[in-house]
Protein backbone atom coordinates (compact mmCIF):
# COMPACT_ATOMS: atom_id res chain seq x y z
CA UNK A 1 0.00 0.00 0.00
CA UNK A 2 0.81 3.32 -0.46
CA UNK A 3 2.55 5.14 2.87
CA UNK A 4 -0.41 8.00 1.86
CA UNK A 5 -3.21 5.25 2.51
CA UNK A 6 -1.31 3.99 5.55
CA UNK A 7 -1.78 7.77 7.01
CA UNK A 8 -5.11 8.24 6.02
CA UNK A 9 -6.34 5.02 7.29
CA UNK A 10 -4.46 6.34 10.83
CA UNK A 11 -6.37 9.52 10.84
CA UNK A 12 -9.81 8.05 9.52
CA UNK A 13 -9.28 5.68 12.75
CA UNK A 14 -7.96 7.90 15.33
CA UNK A 15 -11.11 10.60 13.94
CA UNK A 16 -13.66 8.04 14.51
CA UNK A 17 -12.89 5.89 17.40
CA UNK A 18 -11.56 3.13 15.47
CA UNK A 19 -7.84 2.03 16.47
CA UNK A 20 -8.46 -1.52 17.56
CA UNK A 21 -9.70 -2.12 14.72
CA UNK A 22 -6.69 -0.33 12.84
CA UNK A 23 -4.25 -2.01 14.94
CA UNK A 24 -5.98 -5.50 14.76
CA UNK A 25 -5.82 -5.22 10.85
CA UNK A 26 -1.64 -3.79 10.61
CA UNK A 27 -0.23 -5.91 13.83
CA UNK A 28 -1.79 -9.57 12.12
CA UNK A 29 -0.60 -9.38 8.78
CA UNK A 30 2.42 -11.90 7.13
CA UNK A 31 3.63 -9.22 5.40
CA UNK A 32 3.58 -5.62 5.23
CA UNK A 33 4.77 -3.55 2.26
CA UNK A 34 4.71 0.30 2.61
CA UNK A 35 5.36 1.88 -0.52
CA UNK A 36 7.10 5.85 -0.86
CA UNK A 37 7.64 5.55 3.21
CA UNK A 38 9.53 9.24 2.47
CA UNK A 39 5.37 10.60 2.83
CA UNK A 40 5.06 10.19 6.54
CA UNK A 41 7.77 12.43 7.24
CA UNK A 42 6.63 15.54 9.19
CA UNK A 43 3.64 13.24 10.23
CA UNK A 44 4.01 12.15 14.05
CA UNK A 45 1.00 10.77 14.80
CA UNK A 46 1.19 8.55 11.75
CA UNK A 47 5.06 7.50 12.90
CA UNK A 48 4.20 6.82 16.08
CA UNK A 49 1.52 4.09 15.40
CA UNK A 50 4.15 2.42 12.70
CA UNK A 51 6.69 2.14 14.98
CA UNK A 52 4.36 0.00 17.16
CA UNK A 53 3.18 -1.75 14.15
CA UNK A 54 6.61 -2.36 13.13
CA UNK A 55 7.60 -3.85 16.39
CA UNK A 56 4.42 -5.94 16.88
CA UNK A 57 5.40 -7.63 13.25
CA UNK A 58 8.87 -7.48 13.53
CA UNK A 59 8.51 -9.04 16.89
CA UNK A 60 6.00 -11.65 15.90
CA UNK A 61 8.34 -12.73 13.09
CA UNK A 62 6.82 -11.26 10.40
CA UNK A 63 8.06 -9.60 6.76
CA UNK A 64 8.35 -5.96 6.72
CA UNK A 65 9.25 -4.16 3.77
CA UNK A 66 9.43 -0.37 2.93
CA UNK A 67 10.56 1.40 -0.34
CA UNK A 68 11.56 4.93 -1.15
CA UNK A 69 12.75 7.20 -3.44
CA UNK A 70 16.26 7.74 -0.53
CA UNK A 71 17.75 6.40 1.85
CA UNK A 72 16.43 6.03 5.46
CA UNK A 73 19.13 8.43 6.64
CA UNK A 74 17.77 11.26 4.70
CA UNK A 75 14.37 10.76 4.99
CA UNK A 76 13.40 13.77 7.55
CA UNK A 77 12.04 15.06 9.39
CA UNK A 78 11.53 11.46 11.01
CA UNK A 79 11.86 10.17 14.07
CA UNK A 80 15.75 8.84 14.99
CA UNK A 81 13.95 5.56 16.79
CA UNK A 82 12.04 4.90 14.07
CA UNK A 83 14.77 5.75 11.27
CA UNK A 84 16.56 2.80 13.40
CA UNK A 85 14.08 0.80 12.31
CA UNK A 86 14.03 1.21 8.95
CA UNK A 87 17.58 0.71 8.66
CA UNK A 88 18.07 -2.28 10.05
CA UNK A 89 17.62 -4.98 7.37
CA UNK A 90 18.50 -5.02 4.18
CA UNK A 91 18.81 -1.68 2.20
CA UNK A 92 18.93 -2.04 -2.11
CA UNK A 93 19.51 0.94 -3.89
CA UNK A 94 17.43 0.33 -7.18
CA UNK A 95 18.75 2.35 -9.91
CA UNK A 96 17.75 3.50 -13.26
CA UNK A 97 18.11 0.33 -15.46
CA UNK A 98 20.30 0.45 -18.71
CA UNK A 99 19.49 1.40 -22.06
CA UNK A 100 19.15 -2.16 -23.10
CA UNK A 101 17.19 -3.01 -20.53
CA UNK A 102 15.10 0.10 -20.35
CA UNK A 103 14.43 -1.07 -24.63
CA UNK A 104 13.47 -4.42 -23.62
CA UNK A 105 10.84 -2.92 -21.03
CA UNK A 106 9.40 -0.40 -23.81
CA UNK A 107 9.14 -3.29 -26.21
CA UNK A 108 7.04 -5.67 -24.07
CA UNK A 109 4.73 -2.70 -22.19
CA UNK A 110 4.22 -1.89 -26.35
CA UNK A 111 3.58 -5.75 -26.50
CA UNK A 112 0.98 -5.63 -23.96
CA UNK A 113 -0.77 -2.58 -25.23
CA UNK A 114 -0.56 -3.31 -28.80
CA UNK A 115 1.20 -0.46 -29.75
CA UNK A 116 3.39 -0.44 -32.50
CA UNK A 117 6.74 1.12 -32.30
CA UNK A 118 10.02 0.18 -33.99
CA UNK A 119 12.68 -0.86 -32.70
CA UNK A 120 15.06 2.38 -33.21
CA UNK A 121 12.18 4.19 -31.91
CA UNK A 122 12.28 2.45 -28.50
CA UNK A 123 16.43 2.55 -28.36
CA UNK A 124 15.61 6.40 -28.96
CA UNK A 125 13.55 6.53 -26.12
CA UNK A 126 15.06 4.54 -24.07
CA UNK A 127 18.45 6.78 -24.35
CA UNK A 128 16.85 10.42 -23.76
CA UNK A 129 14.26 9.32 -20.96
CA UNK A 130 16.90 9.17 -17.86
CA UNK A 131 13.81 9.78 -15.17
CA UNK A 132 12.53 6.49 -14.72
CA UNK A 133 10.38 3.96 -16.21
CA UNK A 134 7.09 5.30 -15.78
CA UNK A 135 8.37 8.10 -17.42
CA UNK A 136 9.01 5.84 -20.57
CA UNK A 137 5.83 4.12 -20.20
CA UNK A 138 3.51 7.25 -20.28
CA UNK A 139 5.92 8.51 -23.29
CA UNK A 140 5.10 5.06 -25.41
CA UNK A 141 1.30 5.78 -24.63
CA UNK A 142 1.35 9.30 -25.85
CA UNK A 143 2.98 8.07 -29.06
CA UNK A 144 0.57 5.38 -29.48
CA UNK A 145 -2.43 7.72 -28.76
CA UNK A 146 -1.01 10.31 -31.18
CA UNK A 147 -0.17 7.59 -33.91
CA UNK A 148 -3.78 5.96 -33.12
CA UNK A 149 -5.70 9.79 -33.80
CA UNK A 150 -3.61 10.64 -36.66
CA UNK A 151 -3.22 8.22 -38.58
CA UNK A 152 0.51 8.15 -38.77
CA UNK A 153 3.29 5.83 -38.62
CA UNK A 154 5.28 6.33 -35.26
CA UNK A 155 9.12 7.32 -36.64
CA UNK A 156 12.33 8.91 -34.80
Amino acid sequence: MPAEQFTNEFVFSMRNNKMEEFKERYRNLDILLIDDIQFIAGKSGTQEELFHTFNALYNSHKQIVFSSDRPPKDISPITERLRSRFGMGLIADIQIPEIETKVAILEKKCEIEGIHIPSDVSFFLASKIKTNIRDLEACMIRLGAYSSLSGRTITV
